[in-house]
């Protein structure tokens, strides 16, 4: 059972994620519609999943500090496919692409995936001494 403030900080992580999306669509648009990838199509793909990799990775964050490892495991799965998805998509679509542009995509995707695991890393830190403070605090 989720609280109101697990509940909020889900919500608020996800709709961040959304709005990551209008960024990341503008990126293709200006780099990759020329080899093939559609840019509507992309932020249509990216923006639904983007919220359900928001609310994935927020309710693996909590399975993770609650030690809810069934949990973690649903949501870990969940969120990760939900993160690769619009990249699947680009690899995909994308043709006639030199092999420069194939190595900033990789690029672009392995800091992403970097900076997914650090998030989700730093929301398990923050969480675990609030929960701390919370449990001192009895």
């Amino acid at each position: 059972m989720r609280t109101k403030r697990q509940t909020f900080w889900e919500r608020l992580w996800a709709s961040t994620i959304i709005l990551y999306t209008f960024a990341a669509t503008f990126v293709v648009w200006k780099a990759l519609h020329k080899y093939g990838v559609n840019p509507y199509i992309f932020f249509i793909v990216d923006l639904i999943t983007s919220w359900f990799y928001g609310l994935a990775s927020a309710r693996l964050v909590v399975a993770i500090i609650y030690r809810r490892w069934s949990e973690t495991q649903k949501w870990g799965w969940l969120s990760a496919l939900n993160f690769m998805l619009p990249q699947i998509y680009i690899l995909a679509s994308a043709r006639h692409v030199p092999k420069d542009v194939y190595i900033i995509i990789y690029s672009a995707i392995s800091v992403m995936v970097i900076f997914a695991i650090v998030g989700v890393i730093s929301q398990i830190r923050v969480a675990r001494k609030e929960k701390q403070a919370e449990n001192s605090g009895e």
